[in-house]
């Protein structure tokens, strides 16, 4: 067995320097750069997590694993994201000024299950309502998918003259409650005369704080990501992120703002025009940005996927109220985002 990297070391010395981290975290638990963020060091090469208890998975920082026998697609998809968990860095975090919110919903704004084909004007994708009102057995437990990270452009023959914002993620919350817990990447282009730039980075949030950088783990067009997040409490919130190309994995775990708590109320799997200085941004164009994989489960282990029947589509809506992102459903737990790449 490997002995710890300096990095470990150095942030194993930073728990035993602030007052009150070393009886709060677990053992193998560690400090973030970010106040209050948490990351779970790797764990022995000899630890197999496909063979391991829910205890001793939880305590290695891995993500909750779906029932085999129950739901063996859901199973099979963890399986791949946990054996590319071949390298769990240390994340170096970066608090940002963006924010991605709950749903600005145009119509059916108090949608309940079944309430059909929604519009927003800010989310597009997929979400599903638990039934429940409260953090409880009806509330979702963790919420994951596949992702192949887009190509970020400007509207075709346009250049805006700034930034195009996209980020693509699964969440918790969000659609009639205030808070949403979530994780994904952003996928940004820029062009101001003969310049063009892009940006790429996965994130976490948990609205409405906004959403945190994750500078070193790796990300570029192409890229096939894993994300999951899920919750032990209603204030304590955890991401898991795969760059299944590189073979790279981060594990955080983070509390709910202050005044904030999970309802656990809908999951959702969204591409979203994100807040920028306080509205919202023009939407990159993503051209598209394929989910898969895409399943939410309760603390009553319900399984739902895009196309359950209490699964809602979500066409996003730019300014003027036009359709610029919208799904296509390609199998029951598969959907395609495209968006229209119109000046919007």
């Amino acid at each position: 067995m490997k002995g710890p990297s300096s990095a470990v070391v150095m942030m194993l010395a930073l728990v035993f320097t602030l007052p009150g981290i070393a009886q709060q975290l677990k053992p193998n638990e560690l400090p973030t750069n970010i106040p209050g963020a948490t990351t779970i060091i790797a764990p022995s090469e000899d630890f197999d997590p496909l063979n391991a208890s829910d205890e001793d998975l939880s305590y290695n920082g891995f993500p909750p694993r779906p029932d085999q026998v129950a739901s063996p697609k859901a199973y099979a998809s963890w399986v791949k994201a946990i054996k590319a968990s071949k390298s769990r860095i240390q994340p170096i975090l970066k608090q940002s000024d963006h924010f991605s919110g709950p749903a600005q919903v145009k119509k059916n704004g108090s949608a309940s299950q079944n309430a059909g084909a929604l519009d927003s004007y800010n989310w597009s994708g997929y979400l599903n309502l638990s039934g429940g009102s409260s953090y409880g057995k009806e509330s979702f437990y963790y919420v994951y998918a596949d992702f192949l990270v887009p190509v970020a452009r400007q509207p075709f023959g346009v250049c805006t003259g700034g930034w195009d914002y996209s980020v693509s993620w699964v969440g918790i919350d969000g659609w009639n409650s205030p808070d949403v817990l979530q994780s994904g990447f952003e996928a940004d282009a820029y062009c101001s005369g003969s310049t063009t730039e892009t940006y790429y980075s996965p994130w976490y949030e948990w609205f409405p704080n906004s959403w945190t950088n994750i500078t070193n783990l790796s990300i570029a067009p192409g890229d096939e990501y894993f994300v999951e997040v899920w919750s032990t409490s209603s204030t304590q919130g955890y991401a898991y992120l795969v760059n299944e190309n590189t073979d790279q994995a981060v594990e955080i775990g983070f509390k709910a703002p202050s005044g904030t708590t999970l309802k656990g109320n809908s999951a959702e799997w969204i591409v979203e025009r994100p807040g920028i200085n306080g509205s919202l941004s023009t939407l990159a164009n993503y051209v598209d940005d394929p989910f898969w994989d895409a399943y939410a489960v309760t603390f009553s282990d319900d399984v739902v996927d895009p196309s359950s029947t209490t699964s809602d589509p979500v066409t996003g809506l730019d300014s003027s109220g036009d359709a610029d992102s919208y799904p296509t459903l390609l199998g029951p737990s598969a959907f395609l985002m495209q968006t229209t790449g119109s000046a919007h």
